[in-house]
């Protein structure tokens, strides 16, 4: 695995939350009042899928973090 990976993985998390942030908005946009406001499937399957991309993205950015110390820890035993 490499960084290349990861930072593609958390861009694809990215614009999957920015979809699904925009599904979500288009629902408030659609009707003025909150409780006008009707709950659909959609509505819900994307609140929903916001939260394995938010693990997908703290994910990443842990296997990056250890990628960089486990380098770290290479160039000190070179050293």
């Amino acid at each position: 695995m490499t960084i290349d990976n990861n930072l593609n993985a958390m861009v694809a998390a990215q614009m999957q939350v920015n979809q699904n942030a925009q599904n979500i908005a288009s629902v408030g946009a659609a009707v003025g009042s909150s409780e006008l406001q009707e709950v659909s499937q959609e509505l819900i399957d994307s609140i929903v899928g916001q939260i394995p991309e938010v693990i997908s993205y703290e994910a990443n950015a842990k296997g990056i973090q250890t990628q960089n110390a486990v380098s770290d820890t290479f160039l000190n035993l070179k050293a």
